[in-house]
Formats: structure tokens, sequence, C-alpha cells
């Protein structure tokens, strides 16, 4: 729509400055001309800056989206990425994403560590810790500090706890 403007603005542009000009040729009055094209030309003008082409989308997106619509964003894609390992939820007091793990071979795995976390190495715990680090650390880029990821098994107590891309409670730390 703002390019029909612009179009439009510049067709109109173009006929007053012929009508100038024959104006100027024939001796007539100038100021009727002049006010149409000086009219037309800012309106041309102003419809070339508002096309999409000329405003700054990364300005405009960080102006419209605020932190809870990035955190509800945040929630959405680690619903998808770890919907085989359990459902997410987030608390927004405490600014808190928890995985309540639902994967049964995860489960399974997590309560033989609760009776022997010597066991932890051979399990790959640290892998999994290291991983989950990582996407604490993509939270604090795309929230800012401040942010907690919990790991936990039904309503236990966490077994990972991590904030601004570090681990803060390692249940089976050895």
């Amino acid at each position: 729509m703002i390019l029909g403007f612009a179009i439009f603005g510049a067709l109109i542009s173009l006929i007053a400055l012929f009508s100038l000009l024959t104006a100027a040729q024939r001796g007539d009055s100038k100021i009727g001309s002049s006010l149409i094209l000086l009219l037309a030309l800012c309106g041309t003008v102003l419809a070339i800056w508002n096309l999409p082409y000329w405003s700054h989308p990364s300005h405009q997106t960080t102006k419209a989206t605020t932190q809870k619509t990035n955190e509800q964003n945040v929630k959405q894609q680690l619903i998808k990425s770890l919907t085989k390992l359990g459902s997410v939820s987030f608390d927004t007091q405490s600014k808190t994403y928890t995985l309540t793990v639902t994967n049964q071979s995860l489960k399974k795995t997590i309560a033989a560590l609760n009776q022997d976390p010597s066991q932890a190495k051979a399990a790959k715990w640290p892998k999994f810790t290291n991983n989950f680090a990582k996407t604490s650390q993509s939270l604090k880029q795309a929230l800012g500090r401040g942010y907690t990821f919990v790991i936990r098994v039904g309503h236990q107590s966490p077994v990972l706890v991590y904030k601004d891309g570090f681990v803060t409670k390692n249940k089976f730390e050895s």
C-alpha cells in the first residue's frame, strides 16, 4: 500500500513538474503548480521513507517484543526441543524453566543413579550435564541474567539446577 502511495506521488510530481515548466514557458502563474509539486514531492518522500525497505526491522522488533514475549518464545522452543525428554513449564515470578522428565529411559537412569551415584560417569551423566549447561547459556543469551533451568522427575527434588549457564546443583556430582 505504501509502495502505491510512493508511485502515485511520483506520478503526480512528474505531472506537477511538467505543469510548472509549461506555466513558466507561457508566462502564467507558477504558484499553483509549485504548491502541487511541493506537496507531491513531500508525500512521495514520506511514502518512500515508510517503505519496509527503509525501516530497521531489528530496531522495530526490539521495541515491539517484550521480555514476557521473549520468555514465552523460549518456553515454546524448549517444549519443541525437549519433547522427547519430558514436559517444560515456566514460572515467571522465579524466572525458572522446569523440565519434568517423562522419558522412561531417562527416569530409569536417574532412579539407578539415586541408588548408586558412583555410576554417574558410566551413565554418561557428565555429558548430559554439560549439554544442559549449554541450554542454560542459551537462556542467558536470549533473556539475560537471572534465569534458572531445572531438571526433575515428578515432584522430587531437582536432579540438576542451572543458572546463567552454570550448574548450581548436580545431585550426582562425584
